[in-house]
């Protein structure tokens, strides 16, 4: 079994049929549309959201087959939902007991920032590394405009003394990858490009260190996102990298679209006025009211909904079960399922089905 298919069965097993299999797929590409953000939260699985984004749908689809042909999965093909057998629960177990789990892997909140933090490190690394040997005859890694005018810019900016930033970013990485880094150093290291040297891709990393590629792929990513944590909480000690990922990285991520309309409600215009304003259906601006409730505990529903009717809310969920909206809406007179969807995403828990 490879890692992807023990992390894509193991979705299955936490989502136990209640999505169709597709939404494991849309939740690892990192696919933001609504019902994907709240599908992760809901089954705390936020951890795992884009942490596989260039897997191909013919892929996932394969995995799938595998894991059927195993016995592992059982699928339900008029509900296109897959179901972890008791074989698959035993197999899951005795994969990761032989294995530590990447504990720093946080897709939703660090991903987006990983992906451009690894592009500005290794093109910094790299033209660091040559301006220490004066060398300005080389060909730079990384052809993303973008990218080199960051870096160029970055340079630009601490040109004051270039042998003390290069023993800055020196000790900045030294100090990262040592303990207690949660990996092995090398399967960041070893892809670093310098002086007279050409760091390994991705496959060869791997095969070096004897890992099967998609175990490597998230130990990596483990390794960025542990970057991220330790260069956002001690921004004073590792102030090159925090700059790597400062103008980019939320502390409360939110997808472009939710973070317009949230910039419209901080100004108290009503959910009409917005859809109006940006041209979106009613629907829609409730959609990223709710990502903003799922997403920030200090963000207040009380503009959308009384206090009497937050508490009917709850006591039906506690109730009922909060996976549904439909027992809760003919229970409780006069309640949209916004409402019902808002107080659940306030509970940390809540339902997207089609009414």
């Amino acid at each position: 079994m490879t890692f992807l298919q023990a992390v894509i069965m193991d979705c299955l097993r936490t989502i136990n049929a209640e999505r169709t299999t597709y939404s494991v797929y849309h939740l690892l590409n990192g696919k933001k549309s609504s019902q994907t953000i709240q599908d992760a939260h809901l089954f705390q699985l936020e951890h795992l959201f884009k942490t596989v984004p260039q897997m191909k749908r013919a892929h996932f689809d394969e995995i799938v087959r595998e894991l059927i042909n195993k016995a592992y999965v059982e699928m339900d093909e008029e509900m296109q939902t897959g179901t972890v057998t008791n074989a698959g629960t035993i197999a899951i177990n005795e994969f990761f007991s032989h294995r530590s789990i990447p504990t720093y892997v946080n897709g939703w909140k660090y991903q987006d920032a990983a992906i451009l933090l690894w592009k500005r490190m290794t093109l910094l690394v790299q033209v660091v590394s040559h301006l220490h040997y004066r060398n300005k005859r080389y060909q730079t890694i990384q052809r993303d405009p973008d990218v080199y005018a960051w870096v160029k810019q970055f340079l630009k900016t601490n040109s004051s003394c270039r042998t003390t930033l290069i023993h800055s970013l020196y000790q900045e990485i030294h100090t990262l990858f040592s303990h207690p880094f949660p990996e092995n150093p090398l399967v960041i290291i070893a892809r670093l490009s310098g002086y007279g040297f050409i760091g390994m891709t991705s496959k060869q990393t791997a095969e070096h260190l004897q890992l099967e590629q998609s175990e490597y792929h998230y130990r990596f990513l483990n390794g960025l996102h542990y970057i991220i944590q330790q260069a956002v909480n001690q921004r004073t000690v590792y102030p090159i990298f925090y700059a790597m990922i400062s103008d980019v990285f939320q502390m409360i991520p939110y997808t472009k679209s939710t973070l317009e309309t949230y910039e419209y409600l901080r100004k108290e215009i009503s959910i009409e006025q917005i859809a109006h304003m940006r041209n979106l259906r009613v629907s829609t601006i409730e959609d990223h009211i709710i990502e903003i409730a799922l997403t920030d505990p200090s963000f207040s529903i009380a503009p959308f909904i009384s206090e009497a009717l937050q508490e009917k809310i709850t006591h039906a969920a506690k109730r009922l079960g909060r996976k549904k909206l439909k027992p809760i809406k003919e229970e409780i007179n006069d309640v949209s399922y916004f409402q019902i969807r808002l107080v659940l995403a306030r509970l940390g828990e809540i339902e997207n089905e089609n009414v």
